[in-house]
C-alpha cells in the first residue's frame, strides 16, 4: 500500500528557490522570478524559463489531489511550502544578524 507522509530531509534551499512553483487558489507563482498568473500545469516558467522541479501549495491539499498531481507530474518533488518559508526565513534572519 502506498501513501503520502511528511518526511524531514535536509535540502539545498537555493536549489528549491530556483525551481519552485507555488500553487495558489486561482493561479501559481514562480518562486525564482516571483511572477504570478502562471498555469499550475506548467513545467517551465513562461517568464524566466526556469524548469520547475518542486511544487508547493499556498493552501491545504488533500491526499486525493496529491495523488492526481503525482500521476501528472512524476518528476516533481512536492514540498510543504509553510516549512520552506519558515526555514528560509530563519536562514535569512541569521544572515542579517550575522549569527
Amino acid at each position: 500500500m502506498k501513501g503520502f507522509i511528511r518526511v524531514w530531509k535536509e535540502c539545498d534551499l537555493k536549489e528549491i528557490e530556483k525551481h519552485l512553483i507555488v500553487v495558489g487558489e486561482l493561479s501559481s507563482e514562480c518562486f525564482c522570478c516571483h511572477k504570478v498568473g502562471i498555469d499550475s500545469k506548467s513545467k517551465y516558467c513562461p517568464y524566466c524559463k526556469r524548469k520547475f522541479k518542486y511544487m508547493g501549495f499556498r493552501r491545504k491539499i488533500n491526499q486525493t489531489y496529491l495523488i492526481k498531481l503525482k500521476e501528472e507530474f512524476p518528476e516533481f518533488t512536492f514540498i510543504d511550502f509553510e516549512d520552506f518559508k519558515r526555514t528560509l526565513g530563519k536562514k535569512e534572519a541569521k544572515k542579517i544578524l550575522n549569527i
